[in-house]
């Protein structure tokens, strides 16, 4: 059996990574940190809510040394996320960054849709 590499659709790239889309198995791909995390949509969306929910001025302020770092799992996920706040701060970007351009590709598709009908 032979495997063909294939290129994925990229969603948005930041310096810190991209995120993909794979229209085959209807997911999306993460990288992040050296690391590829696949997720499916709704993965996606409770991974980015996960990260939008830390306070980043509380966790930079804080004098604990646990506030040094964030963890983050959320469920239909695989990956651990261990992060720093430079690395917080770049994945809540990334995120933000793929998910704007995901609701204005679902919105050009509504509007197209809209006036073939």
């Amino acid at each position: 059996m032979m495997h063909t590499a294939t290129q994925l659709p990229e969603i948005y790239t930041s310096e810190a990574g991209a995120v993909y889309q794979c229209e085959r198995h209807n997911r999306l791909m993460l990288s992040f940190a050296g690391e590829l995390t696949v997720l499916k949509l709704d993965a996606f969306l409770r991974l980015k809510k996960a990260v939008d929910s830390i306070d980043l001025d509380a966790m930079a302020n804080s004098p604990e040394r646990s506030s040094d770092f964030s963890i983050i799992t959320v469920c239909g996920c695989d990956r651990c996320f261990v992060l720093t706040l430079a690395e917080h701060h770049a994945l809540k970007e990334l995120l933000a960054g793929a998910k704007f351009v995901l609701e204005l590709n679902s919105m050009l598709h509504e509007c197209l849709n809209a006036t073939l009908v």
